[in-house]
């Protein structure tokens, strides 16, 4: 039987008050639930969250309000010294999408289409206040996470929170990615305008197609739109950066049966070498090598003492299953499966979390690989995934 709220250890039950009030505190933390919302899946928790996803939409509903043509006209204006109509030759006024923390609206530029992303006003400054307010959590992160250094968990959740408020910052990584992610094959980055990008406004390629968020799409050969994102992300971390931000809104489908990624500027550095060793953890793990795992988890990775990360090897392997082992379906389903084991194994994990030192980027990547599997879960493929993930290392 999974934890229920009620039995949950003191120090975690803790961490969890702190973070539930500090959300209905803050405008940014509930800006954070909307998004989460096209993360989370109905058949994709466990029955001890069965009302999560309704939750959350419900969030995603209240955040996710459409900003007014007048205000996006006077965003526009504001970023370019020049009302739109000076610098593009259209701009629709009903929006193609509305999101908590922004709004895209499709124009034209010089007879091409882009997408025009304006910032939600207002928006980074209510985060910037609500950022001083994450010290509260220091005290119950440092109860349930004992040898971590908390205070730089933080600063980093800070950085990573006002970086993905920065459209020119977006702008800017995007063009970067675009470049590095030029060889994977079928995908497309769109390019941004540098010109017209400004710390509240983000114009790039418009990409045709329907998004796997979009209930009208039809996804003709899952398995390869899945290869093509996990290439797509393994190659990014490979280049230096891990994109923190898929989701199935992110992801076009062509019809040219490409794949277009979107938010591919929201993405953090992450060290080349930890990647590696990451990977060959992975390698030892599939294998079926305990103490070659334990030994790059604990020495070259500097995640757990060895006697620890021999523990974290068996749980690992009674949580995951065989999604990454060997050929295994990823879906909905299979990611509820996992999300019950963890919390049957929950004692277990929370003996792990007391000795864990992560650094700070690691939380890009635990991020990245959480959100990628939920946007896969929508896919319903078979594949290797494991050796997917090791085919560009």
């Amino acid at each position: 039987m999974a934890a229920s709220p009620s039995v949950l250890p003191p120090a975690l039950r803790s961490l969890l008050e702190a973070g539930g009030a500090l959300v209905r505190r803050s405008s940014s933390g509930r800006v954070a639930l909307g998004r989460a919302a096209a993360l989370v899946d109905a058949d994709a928790v466990p029955a001890a969250l069965a009302r999560l996803p309704a939750e959350l939409e419900r969030a995603r509903a209240a955040a996710a309000t459409p900003i007014a043509f007048k205000d996006v006209e006077k965003i526009l204006k504001g970023a370019w010294g020049s009302p739109h109509g000076k610098v593009l030759d259209e701009l629709d006024r009903e929006p193609l999408a509305v999101t908590p923390s922004a709004q895209v609206h499709r124009g034209v530029r010089d007879g091409t289409a882009v997408a025009v992303k304006v910032l939600r006003p207002g928006l980074t400054g209510a985060v910037r206040n609500d950022l001083a307010l994450l010290d509260v959590l220091a005290t119950p992160l440092r109860q349930v996470f004992g040898a971590m250094d908390a205070s730089a968990i933080l600063r980093e959740v800070r950085e990573t929170a006002l970086d993905e408020l920065d459209l020119e910052h977006e702008a800017s990584t995007q063009r970067q990615l675009r470049r590095s992610l030029r060889g994977v094959d079928g995908l497309v980055v769109p390019a941004p305008d540098m010109e017209l990008s400004g710390e509240t406004v983000l114009v790039s390629e418009l990409l045709e197609g329907r998004t796997l968020a979009d209930p009208k799409a039809k996804v003709t050969d899952p398995a390869a739109v899945a290869r093509v994102l996990v290439a797509a992300h393994v190659t990014a971390a490979h280049a230096g950066l891990v994109l923190t931000d898929p989701r199935p809104g992110h992801v076009v489908l062509m019809a040219n049966g490409r794949v277009g990624l979107l938010g591919a500027g929201l993405a953090r550095p992450v060290d080349r070498d930890r990647t590696a060793a990451a990977l060959e953890a992975l390698v030892a793990w599939r294998a079926g090598d305990q103490d070659g795992f334990a030994a790059i988890v604990a020495d070259r990775l500097g995640l757990l003492p060895t006697a620890d990360a021999i523990k974290a090897y068996g749980l690992a392997a009674v949580v995951l299953g065989d999604v990454l082992s060997g050929p295994a379906t990823l879906d909905g389903p299979v990611l509820a499966a996992i999300a019950e084991r963890g919390l049957d194994h929950l004692t277990a994990a929370l003996q792990l979390a007391a000795t864990v030192t992560p650094q700070p980027h690691d939380l890009a990547v635990v991020r990245s690989v959480g959100q990628l599997a939920s946007v896969l879960a929508r896919l319903g493929a078979t594949e290797d995934w494991g050796a997917l993930m090791l085919a560009g290392a």
